[in-house]
């Protein structure tokens, strides 16, 4: 009797065991499938994002996926800091100053008080004379123009400009005759401004320096007039700058009506000056001006 007792508990413990065990092991199911469930949600998640991002970037203007594009696009941007880009990738970084100051030096005190009358007395000289010192300052330019054709690879304009020089320092005494011209050979003016914006330099800064001018401009005149300053006596030199300057300036007295009556003379004379010498780096850039503004006007500005 006792052992069948005995027997009926075990049995009990035991079914009482396994139902424990049972429950154990549905209990492990379920959070498997829990588990199993998550998961296959994180990765619907995942494949969705993965499939939304391009989808987005054809969208956006930034994408993290693209940095040489971001590099690209940064390359290409505006460095101005809020200044407006003037033609030749120029920049009147010191307009301020330009307009209140170096203006009114410039035009309210040189010009008006001294260059202008110099050169309205200029023109008094007989248009021969005055065509003769014209003449004679070109030939000393041929020098440069010789050298500086050479130099961005346009051989055969460097030629004719040396031919030029000869020509016309031996048969056009010295220059003052342009025998050259009379027999048909043409000049080929490039100034080392022209032949630095060839080989790619920008304009760079805007400066009122003696009349309108560019920083490019400033070093280029500066190579320019070396061999003046190296081979003639420092008066000489001096001089004959200053005689030049008073000849150019008596060039341009048919155009000072139209400086005078500007209404923004500051602006008209930059836009004018760097649209000129960008039409002379890129001749498919350059645009056609006002009647009132002829070449002659441009060169002596030059």
């Amino acid at each position: 009797m006792k052992n069948t007792v005995y027997s009926k508990m075990r049995n009990c413990r035991s079914y009482i065991h396994l139902k424990r065990l049972k429950i154990k092991q549905t209990t492990m199911e379920k959070n498997m499938r829990t588990l199993s469930n998550i998961k296959t949600v994180l990765c619907a998640g995942l494949l969705a994002a993965a499939c939304y991002v391009p989808a987005h970037a054809a969208h956006s203007s930034y994408s993290p996926m693209a940095p040489r594009q971001i590099s690209m696009e940064a390359s290409s941007k505006d460095y101005s800091y809020g200044l407006t880009l003037l033609p030749g990738n120029s920049i009147d970084s010191i307009e301020p100053l330009g307009r209140n100051v170096a203006w009114f030096i410039n035009y309210n005190i040189l010009d008006r008080y001294m260059l202008r009358p110099l050169a309205h007395g200029y023109s008094y000289l007989p248009q021969p004379v005055q065509d003769g010192f014209g003449n004679f300052f070109f030939n000393l330019s041929e020098i440069n123009n010789t050298l500086n054709n050479v130099l961005i690879g346009e051989f055969a304009d460097g030629g004719i400009s040396f031919a030029r020089l000869l020509i016309n320092s031996t048969i056009g005494l010295l220059g003052f005759i342009d025998v050259a011209s009379y027999m048909g050979i043409e000049r080929h003016r490039m100034a080392m401004g022209t032949a630095l914006g060839r080989m790619g330099a920008d304009q760079g800064a805007y400066v009122l320096l003696l009349g309108p001018n560019t920083m490019r401009n400033l070093h280029g005149s500066t190579i320019d007039n070396m061999p003046r300053y190296l081979w003639l006596n420092g008066f000489v030199s001096l001089g004959l700058s200053a005689l030049e300057t008073v000849h150019d300036r008596a060039q341009l007295i048919g155009q000072e009506e139209m400086v005078d009556n500007a209404i923004d003379p500051y602006a008209q004379v930059r836009q004018i000056y760097l649209m000129f010498h960008e039409g002379k780096v890129n001749p498919d850039k350059a645009v056609s001006t006002e009647q009132t503004v002829d070449e002659s006007y441009m060169d002596e500005i030059d």
